[in-house]
């Protein structure tokens, strides 16, 4: 659920083929690494409730969102057709919801806002929406780089976003309100003036600033998918 573009094909070159054997790998990866978060999401839900699944996806969620960091290697590398910057905003984003809220504030891991009936907005949904949309996006990737993505991947890849790309943001929003007060409390990584460097960090200033980013973000990049949706899908029916 993003802009990220997807890797490039390699030319048949001997190093081109190590890193085309590297991608393939790493997006495999990522598609077991997702599908075990949302497997246990569906487990715990079901076993043992929603305030239950942040303990029990704790460890693969953290492992798969940090791997993303190699993203922003493979944009500088020019191994993957994204920009740099784009790239490594988009991965920030997760990492600031994963290690700067989850990690951090404890109660964001159990908050939870009822929609209605039984929808409700909290970990359970971002886990959803995350992990859904990872598992098609590293499939599509995976497909790509061997040659023939099969159509129901194109299709999921560009249509799911509509209405996972919401409920993500709209968790990881909710998410980061509910353990602020907690991080404002506990100030974590704290670093104040006067020093020597005169220089000075406060977790929760820059976690609204942040999410304030989204604000014009979240607009630009669903218009972006929507208009490669249209590009992608039309392409396909010729």
């Amino acid at each position: 659920l993003d802009a990220r573009s997807s890797p490039t094909h390699p030319r048949t070159h001997p190093r081109m083929s190590l890193v085309k054997t590297y991608l393939v790998a790493y997006n495999a990866a990522l598609v077991v690494a997702w599908a075990c978060v949302l497997t246990r999401t569906a487990q715990t839900i079901s076993t043992s409730g929603p305030a239950a699944v942040y303990a029990a996806v704790e460890r693969p969620l953290a492992y798969a969102q940090t791997a993303a960091l190699a993203e922003v290697a493979h944009a500088a590398l020019g191994i993957a057709r994204s920009p740099v910057l784009v790239t490594a905003m988009q991965v920030s984003s997760r990492l600031m919801v994963v290690w700067g809220v989850l990690a951090l504030a404890p109660p964001s891991r159990t908050a939870s806002l009822d929609v209605f009936g039984p929808i409700s907005i909290g970990v359970p949904s971002l886990m959803f929406a995350w992990g859904v949309t990872e598992v098609v996006r590293y499939s599509f990737y995976f497909f790509k780089l061997l040659g023939d993505v099969p159509r129901a991947v194109t299709w999921c890849r560009y249509t799911f976003f509509i209405a996972l790309y919401p409920l993500g943001v709209s968790s990881e929003l909710f998410l980061a309100y509910s353990g602020f007060a907690h991080l404002m409390k506990t100030n974590p990584f704290a670093y104040e003036m006067p020093n020597a460097i005169n220089f000075s960090f406060h977790l929760p200033s820059v976690m609204i600033m942040f999410f304030l980013g989204y604000v014009p973000g979240f607009p630009m990049l669903f218009s972006y998918m929507l208009a490669a949706r249209k590009k992608v899908l039309k392409a396909k029916s010729d």
